[in-house]
């Protein structure tokens, strides 16, 4: 009996700690009424949760658009969704019913509290934090339906997060207004350099259809000083940077900035200078994220960049190669160097650089190639090249061609390296170098690291930059 009894107790432990997980870790849907004094038209804004975040995390952020966005009387809701993780409801397009499911429930919750709904494609609006956000644009996408058909939903807020980088759902052309709410030191896959795709889209439809009608149905802004986690208050995401603002002053930009872009609107139903006071709140923040990611654009284009007559280069190895030749400030300026980049690698392998002297000059042809990092079905973090390989001539073989002395003979690619940060540091935002210098860790240039037999196809498809961070420093070594 003893032993038999042990053996029932051991069985029941585990769905006991399974229950008592359900009824502790388990969410609820949550209602925010609008504000007693909001007398405007009637929305809604339902939130998607990010991963593992808590769905009460986002009523704090809920509230602060709501104060900012009154006269409107804003309702909001935010579903619980399964594990937390609302991937596993709406993975793909064709599988998003249960956290469709989940949306309206949480909206006949709120119908039970006073909501009259409306009609979705002008009334219901849909945002999501982080991973919520990725899932909130499946959703619409899911329900879009065909071209010429009412939409399921106003339109889109995507915070810390991103729609589709290119396609029928991409910023360029999303079918409803979007909004993209990233900040300025998240630690995760929604930092400003992922930012910056969207970012170009922003400016492409400036370019087609105007500066304020972009600031109203696209915008795309970053908010200084602000990280990852301060989307959802009293939940620290794992990774993220520190936040250099306090939650109150965070929470109330994000909700007065959210706000704007919702009564932007002309679905809003506010009257036109309410808009175009919103607008100009969205305009202010557009311009801030203009002078912030222009300096990540210009770097972009150092690693390549396109001529005016379709040739595409790498303006940084065109510039390496006057630092390898080495040669004096009189002599330099008879060296040209044009580059030629190269997509693919096995490309990059069969070009060589060659040379024409004449005139006293030495025109310089380079090969060009970048390899970045991976970005599995828009996943990943980083959108720099994690390297720029650059074939260049010999200091000895454009002292040669010149018929001169180069001042500094074997110049390695140590000092390429130590070129390319101080071009980033000349291009960096007043801001981002400021913190740099006062927090940053500086970087150790390593000595060149020899590459098997010197055999060139070692170099292309076996050998590459290697960055390790450590307590002092970020070393880089190139081969």
């Amino acid at each position: 009996p003893r032993s038999r009894g042990a053996c029932a107790s051991a069985a029941l432990a585990p769905w006991l700690l399974l229950a008592a997980w359900r009824l502790v870790g388990a969410d609820t849907s949550i209602v925010v009424p609008p504000l007693s004094n909001a007398s405007g038209p009637e929305k809604m804004l339902v939130i998607i949760p990010g991963g593992k975040v808590p769905n009460e995390r986002y009523a704090a952020t809920a509230a602060a658009i709501q104060r900012a966005a009154r006269p409107l009387r804003l309702w909001a809701v935010i579903p619980a969704v399964f594990q937390r993780l609302c991937i596993i409801s709406c993975p793909a397009r064709a599988a998003c019913a249960p956290l469709r499911d989940a949306v309206d429930g949480a909206l006949r919750a709120a119908e039970d509290q006073g909501w009259r709904r409306g009609l979705d494609s002008k009334d219901l609006w849909l945002a999501g934090h982080s991973l919520g956000g990725v899932c909130a644009d499946t959703l619409f996408q899911a329900y879009a339906g065909d071209q010429g058909q009412p939409l399921p939903y106003a339109g889109l807020l995507v915070m810390g997060s991103y729609v589709d980088k290119d396609g029928a759902f991409d910023l360029t052309n999303y079918p409803a207004p979007v909004m993209t709410l990233n900040v300025e030191l998240d630690g995760g896959l929604a930092r400003p350099g992922k930012t910056a795709v969207w970012w170009r889209q922003y400016l492409d439809v400036a370019a087609a259809a105007g500066d304020a009608n972009a600031t109203a149905r696209k915008p795309v802004v970053v908010l200084p000083k602000l990280n990852h986690s301060d989307f959802c208050p009293g939940f620290d995401v794992p990774g993220d940077l520190m936040a250099e603002v306090g939650q109150a002053e965070a929470t109330e930009t994000i909700g007065r900035v959210a706000a704007a872009f919702l009564v932007a609107q002309p679905s809003s139903g506010l009257p036109a200078v309410a808009r175009a006071q919103a607008v100009a709140v969205l305009q202010e923040h557009v311009d801030w994220t203009r002078a912030f990611l222009a300096p990540y654009i210009e770097a972009q284009a150092w690693e390549r960049n396109a001529s005016g007559q379709g040739r595409v280069a790498s303006p940084l190895c065109a510039r390496v190669q006057h630092v390898v030749a080495g040669l004096s400030s009189v002599d330099d300026r008879r060296l040209m160097v044009a580059d030629t980049f190269h997509e693919a690698s096995t490309d990059l392998e069969h070009c060589h650089p060659n040379w024409t002297a004449a005139g006293g000059q030495l025109a310089v042809r380079s090969c060009s190639h970048a390899d970045f990092y991976p970005d599995v079905a828009n996943t990943g973090s980083i959108t720099a090249a994690s390297e720029v390989a650059c074939k260049l001539l010999s200091s000895d073989r454009v002292a040669q061609q010149l018929n001169a002395s180069a001042r500094e003979a074997a110049v390695d690619c140590r000092r390429a390296n130590q070129v390319a940060v101080q071009i980033a540091e000349a291009l960096a935002a007043p801001s981002t170098l400021e913190r740099y210098r006062r927090r940053g860790r500086g970087w150790c240039f390593l000595e060149d690291r020899p590459v098997f037999g010197q055999i060139g196809p070692v170099w292309v498809f076996a050998s590459s930059l290697e960055l390790e961070g450590n307590a002092t420093c970020m070393s880089v070594s190139s081969p």
